[in-house]
């Protein structure tokens, strides 16, 4: 499998390195090192950190429930390391609110999984998924402008800035970018989406 190559299947989406699956209760102290941390909740938007691992457990047997219920091709997937199973971070691919219904993806990493290329190989897995389904022909990230680093991966993929949109979260004005469907191989040049990637000043989400 190259470094580009997505393989979708029923219930997880393949790359290079990387599994996309579904959340279980044994992800909760890898996931906890994600959303309990308060620089992590921070940059994504998260009114507070998780507390504790029994409300990590909690939230993430309710994510799985209604990851299920989505219709293809939303979700909310663990992401682990292809090589030893390990819990890197976690994925997102859904509507942005009751009154947006376009798409949106995230990707959150556990500190250790930042700097190495994992956020981009989230989001070109994650756009392979939107456009599986053929009314799907844009997909979008929106994240706060603090977060440059999650801006700086949207941009490496191949996203671009829209005006015509205004989102916010939590009173925060969101920066969004757009991937058409024909833009989804539109990577810019330096980026490798393997573990060797680790530019200058980057520090990916």
């Amino acid at each position: 499998m190259d470094d580009l190559h997505v393989v979708i299947e029923p219930d997880r989406i393949v790359t290079a390195t990387l599994i996309l699956r579904s959340w279980s209760a044994e992800d909760a102290e890898g996931a906890f090192e994600i959303y309990g941390d308060p620089g992590t909740a921070q940059a994504i938007g998260l009114r507070q950190p998780v507390r504790d691992i029994t409300e990590m457990r909690e939230l993430l047997a309710d994510w799985d429930r209604r990851s299920s219920r989505r219709p293809v091709p939303q979700g909310m997937w663990a992401v682990e390391s292809a090589d030893d199973g390990r819990v890197l971070g976690g994925a997102t691919l859904l509507p942005f609110g009751p009154h947006a219904p376009q798409l949106v993806m995230g990707w959150h990493l556990r500190p250790a999984a930042r700097g190495h290329g994992v956020a981009a190989q989230i989001g070109h897995a994650l756009a392979h998924q939107a456009f599986l389904a053929d009314d799907v022909d844009e997909v979008f990230v929106a994240i706060p402008a603090r977060n440059t680093a999650g801006l700086a991966v949207a941009k490496r993929l191949g996203m671009t800035a829209v005006d015509d949109v205004d989102w916010a979260h939590h009173g925060v004005r969101l920066e969004v970018l757009r991937m058409g469907r024909a833009d989804l191989h539109n990577i810019r040049p330096g980026i490798s989406l393997d573990h060797s990637y680790d530019p200058d000043g980057l520090d990916d989400w």
